[in-house]
Formats: C-alpha cells, sequence, structure tokens
C-alpha cells in the first residue's frame, strides 16, 4: 500500500500533463524546464486508520530532474480486502483561493476504483517481485497485516514536461484509501513548484 500511495505521490506533480490545453486559465505556455519543489512534510490525516505512516523521509527540496533520496515506514493494522480504492485530491491556491485541479484521462483529483484487481493484472498469477516482498509488500489481495518498510532509496526523477500554470505555484495534495467503506489511510502535505 505504501508504494501505492507514493507512486500517488510521484504522479501528483506530473498528473496534470494533459492539462496543456488549459494552460490559458493560470498562464502562459513554457514547457520542459528544470523545476524545484519543496515539499511541507507528509503527515497521516486520520491517526486512527488501518494503516498509518511511522516514516517518511523525503529532501525538502527536490530538484527536477534529478535524485531523490526516499525511505518509509508504515503499518497495516488489519486485513484488507477488496473492493480497494485511491482518492486523490488536488488544490491550486490561486489568490487567496485553493481551487480544485479537475480528474482528466485519469489524472488529477480522480478516484482509482479497484486496486486489487488492477494489482491482478500488474503481478499475474501467485508473482510479485522479491524486491517488494523483502520490504514487507504484497502483489495481491488480501493484504495481511505488518510493517512495510522501504530502506534509503533513491529515485531518479526524469525531465517532465508540465503547463506553464504547474511550473510555479502551491498545492494542497490529499490521498485517502478505503477498504470497502471503511477508510484505512489519509496522507496530506503540501507542495511547492518553482521554475528554475
Amino acid at each position: 500500500m505504501a508504494l501505492l500511495k507514493f507512486t500517488a505521490v510521484l504522479s501528483a506533480f506530473c498528473c496534470f500533463l494533459p492539462w496543456g490545453n488549459a494552460a490559458g486559465l493560470f498562464g502562459g505556455g513554457s514547457l520542459g524546464n528544470p523545476l524545484q519543489m519543496t515539499v511541507s512534510g507528509w503527515k497521516n490525516c486520520a491517526p486512527g486508520d488501518a494503516f498509518v505512516m511511522k516514516t517518511f523521509d523525503i529532501p525538502e527540496t527536490i530538484n527536477i530532474p534529478g535524485p531523490v533520496p526516499v525511505s518509509f515506514t508504515g503499518e497495516l493494522k488489519e486485513t484488507l480486502n477488496a473492493p480497494l480504492k485511491i482518492a486523490v485530491e488536488i488544490k491550486k491556491k490561486v489568490w487567496d483561493w485553493w481551487l480544485d485541479v479537475p480528474c482528466i484521462d485519469h489524472v488529477g483529483s480522480c478516484v482509482y476504483d479497484n486496486i486489487c484487481e488492477k494489482l491482478d493484472q500488474i503481478f499475474p498469477g501467485d508473482s510479485c517481485p522479491s524486491e517488494i516482498l523483502s520490504m514487507g509488500g504484497s502483489c495481491h489481495c488480501p493484504i495481511q497485516p505488518g510493517v512495510l518498510h522501504i530502506p534509503p532509496t533513491t529515485l531518479n526523477i526524469p525531465k517532465v514536461k508540465l503547463p506553464s500554470f504547474l511550473t510555479d505555484g502551491e498545492f494542497q495534495l490529499h490521498i485517502t484509501a478505503n477498504s470497502g467503506t471503511q477508510q484505512i489511510a489519509c496522507f496530506q502535505t503540501t507542495i511547492t513548484l518553482n521554475m528554475k
């Protein structure tokens, strides 16, 4: 689940790629320049949930493109069964208002249903990479309780092309995960993007 969360985090600042035609709403069309991303710290927004983040170490300032050292520890307190879904909500600060970033082509403020089925498609049969298993992860539902630990790892973030309204601004990111009707995880942060 932490791997899904971290994937959602990385996709969050890339999630606006289809928004190129909407750039006129927020600014011009300069694309492909290096970016600097400042993350104001991740936190659990519902500490009583079934999955809680114990530690998530990521630099406060991230240069894109470039290497990003990360590590993560989380604990799942109960078995998770299908259906699983992840909801990502992104807001951008425009003057004094926080505006919702819509879901376009499955990116943005979107709900991702049927996570268990998607895992089965990615990892057919009983397959699951040893790297995921060694960290305490699982590739199929039901997901059993336990501790998930991602040791210090360096991710290389490639150069990305973003519409200009995403290269400068402050964003709120709120991610929730549900098993059926029960919320099992909730994470939030604020991200600032600046063109270098």
